[in-house]
């Protein structure tokens, strides 16, 4: 899909740009309208903060609407889907997963978007579907930053939900400590919002110089904006604010100022529902439900054992497995064997991941070869007689495609270092470096210094390239009314670290199916056990 473009520049501007001096009205304080000036909200640093209820996502609204009105070029990361309202009255880009978007993730090129993004139509980066939103945003805004690098072209990034992406505490997605320490020289801004400053990385919010903080009542997150209000102490207002008035502050407004942020002009998302009047009844379960929907569609009620899904069959009965379960014994050799109390059949869904590769020495071509996941845990499975099970993919999953290229560069042998990283993927030396410390903080590396140089080295397998060429023969079966555990992993989980490991590979089919096992309750005196049997060979099963 092509993507919307903000008018160009006529040829006269080429030889003497004209500077935009616009003022953005955002509401009204004692003495008038209140405006904040464009090139101060667009290449500052600024944090709008203010507890739930607060007005804070509107507030967030209202500076959209104005630099749409002004045609500036920004990016929203909605984390609740709060922004698409934009696209009423403006020419933005909605990016989502929902139908009706303009781009979806799933088939977006998240770098390309990135280098065309200061010329284009505000972006709505909408990651309210996403199951972890740092895949998509933390590459982007790596590209965005390296994108503005290279220009030097103003551009402001606003984060929703910052305490997120930059904790206090736990992991934080690097390169917005990066935007906020280093991007005003490169005319990237940063507008930070949270319900919560306090679970906010410090070193990020102390770099807002320009600040709009709305109520707030809990005392950590009043604590942590202290350092922002000059005098001796917080106003006593603050704790009291109504919905929609904010302190300005900072470049904002010297001394503060309160201020009531203006209507907003477009719709906005995420509205607390409202209480109408609706017919109740009586709670029927989902056979209930299930039967009354049938009947009235004229059609029979389901059964118990009804097949649900493809798989493959157990080739061992709940009867037989007490027998092939390693009973123990309370001390070693001695004292009584533990009793097998019961037997409970469970399906256990696994994935038949194809995925397309180039293959051949001297004819390559495409095909399709199938490894084998779990569903719950994504680590990989050998299927034969029974269930072999390696790690697999399983502490890839959550990494992007670069991370996983880079971390596939590392070497397990012998230490590498960043500059030989970046010149192997022709990336920049200072994004490979970014990666390499988010990969160290995972676990997945380990880095020394040697001679004033970080080397790295891997301190994870990496799965095999797929060999088997057929998929397996899976046939319907019927559960009798057992439990299925349900998957837990997506496609999209997996797409990025296939795309990562093989070079010009990605997933061809992604299909669920069961596998039988049995779970057993083993019990010695008050002590109790359980185990997962392997349905096709009797062995127990450790995922």
């Amino acid at each position: 899909m092509d993507l919307p473009v903000v008018p160009e520049q006529s040829e006269g501007s080429l030889s003497e740009p004209e500077l935009q001096r616009s003022e953005l009205e955002v509401g009204a304080g004692s003495g008038g309208p209140f405006t904040i000036d464009a090139n101060l909200l667009v290449t500052g640093r600024t944090c709008v903060l203010g507890s739930s209820g607060s007005g804070k996502s509107y507030a967030v609204g209202v500076l959209c609407e104005e630099l749409c009105r002004n045609e500036i070029p920004f990016a929203i990361v909605d984390t609740e889907g709060e922004h698409t309202g934009l696209k009423e009255k403006f020419d933005a880009i909605w990016v989502g997963e929902e139908q009706g978007c303009d781009l979806s993730w799933g088939a977006l090129d998240v770098q390309d978007l990135a280098k065309q993004a200061p010329d284009i139509s505000p972006l709505i980066l909408d990651v309210s579907d996403l199951p972890d939103p740092r895949e998509k945003i933390a590459p982007f805004v790596e590209a965005l930053y390296n994108t503005l690098t290279e220009r030097r072209t103003p551009y402001l990034l606003v984060l929703e939900e910052a305490d997120k992406f930059v904790p206090q505490y736990g992991q934080r997605t690097p390169i917005f400590g990066e935007v906020a320490r280093r991007g005003r020289k490169r005319g990237m801004g940063l507008m930070i919002c949270s319900q919560r400053p306090s679970l906010v990385d410090k070193n990020v919010l102390s770099q807002c110089g320009n600040q709009l903080i709305g109520k707030l009542i809990i005392q950590n997150d009043l604590q942590s904006v202290s350092q922002f209000f000059p005098g001796k102490g917080l106003p006593k207002e603050l704790t009291t604010l109504k919905a929609g008035q904010f302190f300005a502050m900072g470049g904002l407004a010297a001394p503060p100022l309160l201020v009531t942020i203006k209507k907003r002009v477009t719709k906005p998302g995420g509205a607390t529902p409202s209480l109408v009047k609706r017919a109740v009844r009586r709670y029927v379960g989902p056979t209930g439900q299930r039967a009354a929907e049938e009947a009235e569609q004229g059609s029979a009620p389901r059964t118990a054992v009804e097949t649900v899904a493809l798989g493959l069959p157990a080739s061992i009965k709940a009867d037989d497995v007490p027998v092939m379960v390693r009973r123990e014994r309370t001390f070693g050799i001695f004292g009584p064997r533990e009793a097998v109390t019961s037997v409970t059949p469970r399906f256990r869904t696994l994935i038949q991941l194809g995925i397309r590769l180039r293959r051949g020495l001297l004819k390559r071509r495409f095909e399709t070869m199938y490894v084998y996941l779990d569903g719950v845990t994504g680590k990989e499975v050998s299927i034969g007689r029974g269930l072999q099970v390696f790690e697999g993919f399983s502490k890839l999953l959550d990494l992007s495609t670069l991370q996983v290229e880079v971390l596939r560069e590392v070497r397990a042998e012998s230490d590498t270092s960043a500059i030989d990283i970046a010149s192997t993927l022709g990336e920049s030396r200072p994004t490979v470096s970014r990666v390499l410390s988010n990969l160290d903080a995972k676990r997945l590396v380990r880095s020394i210094d040697v001679r004033n140089r970080k080397l790295y080295r891997r301190l994870t397998d990496l799965p095999a390239k797929p060999s088997d060429f057929a998929p397996l023969e899976l046939a319907p079966i019927e559960t009798g009314g057992a439990k299925i555990v349900a998957p837990k992993i997506k496609e999209t989980d997996v797409r990025d670290v296939v795309k990562g490991l093989w070079e010009g590979a990605d997933i061809d089919s992604f299909e669920p199916f069961l596998y039988p096992t049995f779970d057993v309750e083993l019990v010695v005196r008050r002590k109790h056990r359980r185990v997962l049997v392997d349905g096709r060979s009797g062995k127990e099963l450790t995922f």
